[in-house]
């Protein structure tokens, strides 16, 4: 007995030193992959740091400063142009959100489309294009006809004037069309996006010599990166080619050497800190982006630029920037202010702006125009029909401006197949049959519910407005229904009938009322419409109903309204905006009740007053 239960000892110790060694093993593999993969990360990390360090020292060294041109400080493959851009100090290749990210940062492209066209006057005009293919990414098509007048020669005395015109073809993508990253949330986040830029028309007039003229073309390089719905990263690499690389890299000139065209680089970021979706601070029709960046150029000094964008409702936009310009001799900083309007599939902005050749202020207007039919995102399931995001919620019981009484609201529905949905941020489990259920919390007065279709990395948004209302027992309402199963004769019934309608429309006042934090009723608690309301609890029912501010009282406000009452702050208030007066003895007598004209200037104010 005793061998027996040793070598049961023995096998349950050999059995603990197993799974320890197993358990250590597993240890030892898991931390070794951990280690692995952290080293691979970081390795990879390091690798892409040093390429694009490498990339930058190589652009701020290839390309000579233009010498026919730079003695003006003009530059025609330099396309600041645009409205919006220069509204917010030209700081939008870390935005690149709307069409204008053609000239600044074409991996935009693959979010954007529309038209745009910007002048200051004749022969100072800029069209652009982004034309969406539908599958993350857009075609870019602009022109940039631009001309400088009496500006002063700089090494020798005189005027010369410069007229351009340069052409860009453009193409913005996600690599998302590629099945590999299709799924992966890196790349469904990154634009890449390239621009070659022709100049078919350089003329240059200067004081004492002849005209010259020229022609020649080069390259920009973008990538922009959507971290989140509210920031947003990106970099551009312009003019990047070396003279004499297939042709271009280079200004020539119809007499003389050809001349380099100074490259430069580009990076910056922007943070939409205000808005109503994925944003840090939420506020409801309102949005604040803040941008920046940095410009390193061949032939000028490290520029910095930036700029914010206030706008209401989408539809009104005021912009302001600091921007960082060179020229001849050095740089010089401007501020400039902008401001827009959009409906519907137009917009139109205006900016004033610093032109530092000149060192004037110049006024730039743009009209842009963004087609419905034209189609962004278009994504194709696999041996599936085609999938549009706009038809991706097949329906939903919530609607617009709803209006409850329960502190919940149960939101439920169906999706297309692959489709993931979320309200207000969170994912919804969805069943076999695609159908989903949530419940979401409510607050008393205006709620706003966020519905999200996510779909190979595209999403759709919807929102819904809900209006949670207090619910209040009328007294009078419960005496109705009782005298309502009592009545005999159709007449009877039928007056009941009109007096409880007449009840009902008060009590939806007295209700918004409550939802709105002007009357306070207590839950369950039975409301009486006949009942009196005292001169003080309408002088706080007004101030709270109008919004406005408790004033400071210092001293007593009437003979029975010490500075100290609890109704001292909002009768001051009623009766300094003359809400309500005081009796002629100098009293207020906020016990007393009032009368039916006093009573109506709480409903007036709320343009809810019986008619």
């Amino acid at each position: 007995m005793k061998s027996a239960l040793n070598n049961q000892d023995t096998r349950s110790n050999n059995q603990i030193i197993t799974n320890n060694q197993i358990s250590i093993t597993k240890e030892r593999k898991a931390r070794q992959f951990a280690m692995n993969h952290i080293g691979s990360w970081l390795s990879n990390w390091l690798l892409n740091i040093g390429i694009c360090l490498v990339i930058v020292s190589w652009l701020l060294v290839i390309g000579k400063a233009n010498a026919q041109l730079s003695e003006i400080g003009v530059n025609p493959f330099r396309a600041e142009v645009g409205s919006r851009p220069l509204g917010m100090g030209a700081a939008f290749v870390g935005l690149g959100d709307d069409v204008n990210t053609l000239l600044y940062n074409p991996a935009g492209l693959a979010w954007v489309k529309g038209i745009s066209v910007t002048l200051k006057d004749f022969e100072n005009v800029t069209g652009i294009q982004a034309y969406p293919t539908g599958y993350n990414a857009a075609f870019g098509l602009g022109i940039v006809n631009t001309k400088y007048s009496q500006l002063p020669l700089y090494l020798t005395t005189g005027e010369a004037s410069s007229t351009s015109s340069l052409v860009l073809i453009s193409y913005g993508t996600k690599l998302t069309f590629i099945p590999a990253l299709a799924k992966q949330d890196f790349f469904r986040k990154l634009g890449l996006g390239f621009s070659l830029k022709g100049l078919y028309g350089e003329t240059l007039s200067r004081t004492g010599l002849l005209d010259r003229s020229a022609t020649g073309w080069d390259l920009d390089l973008g990538m922009l990166y959507k971290g989140a719905d509210w920031w947003t990263i990106g970099a551009s690499f312009q003019n990047i080619l070396p003279a004499k690389a297939l042709g271009g890299g280079e200004i020539k000139w119809d007499v003389g050497p050809p001349e380099g065209i100074p490259a430069s680089f580009k990076v910056g970021g922007s943070a939409k800190l205000i808005g109503d979706i994925g944003t840090p601070i939420f506020l409801e029709g309102r949005e604040l982006i803040l941008a920046g960046e940095l410009d390193l150029a061949s032939a000028s000094p490290i520029l910095f630029r930036v700029g914010g964008e206030w706008s209401q409702n989408k539809t009104y936009f005021l912009r302001t920037g600091v921007m960082q310009q060179s020229k001849p001799g050095g740089t010089v900083l401007s501020l400039n202010f902008g401001a827009g309007y959009r409906f519907d599939i137009w917009g139109f902005d205006f900016v004033v702006y610093r032109e530092p050749l000149r060192d004037e202020y110049q006024y730039f207007f743009s009209v842009l125009y963004f087609p419905k039919e034209w189609i962004v995102v278009k994504k194709l399931e696999v041996e599936r029909p085609l999938l549009v995001l706009e038809k991706a919620l097949e329906k939903i019981s919530l609607e617009d401006n709803a209006v409850v009484y329960d502190d919940k609201i149960e939101v439920s529905g169906k999706v297309k197949p692959g489709v993931e949905i979320y309200v207000n941020g969170l994912r919804a489990y969805t069943a076999e049959d695609q159908s989903f259920k949530v419940v979401v919390p409510l607050e008393m007065g205006k709620n706003l519910i966020l519905v999200e279709a996510h779909y190979l990395g595209e999403k759709k948004s919807w929102k819904y407005k809900v209006l949670r209302k207090a619910k209040v027992i009328v007294a009078e309402e419960k005496i109705i229904k009782k005298e309502l199963q009592k009545a005999v004769t159709p007449e009877v019934r039928e007056e009941l009938k009109k007096k409880e309608e007449e009840i009902a429309k008060r009590r939806a006042k007295v209700e918004e009322l409550v939802t709105l934090g002007v009357i306070e009723v207590t839950p369950e608690a039975e409301f009486k419409l006949e009942a009196s309301i005292t001169r003080g609890e309408l002088a706080t029912w007004l101030v709270k109903a109008s919004g406005l501010p408790l004033p400071k009282v210092d001293r007593d406000v009437a003979l029975d309204i010490k500075r100290d009452h609890p109704l001292a702050p909002f009768v001051k208030a009623a009766i300094d905006w003359e809400f309500l007066k005081l009796f002629p003895d100098g009293t207020f007598r906020p016990n007393v009740p009032v009368t039916k004209e006093e009573g109506e200037k709480l409903f007036k104010l709320l343009k809810v007053g019986q008619k």
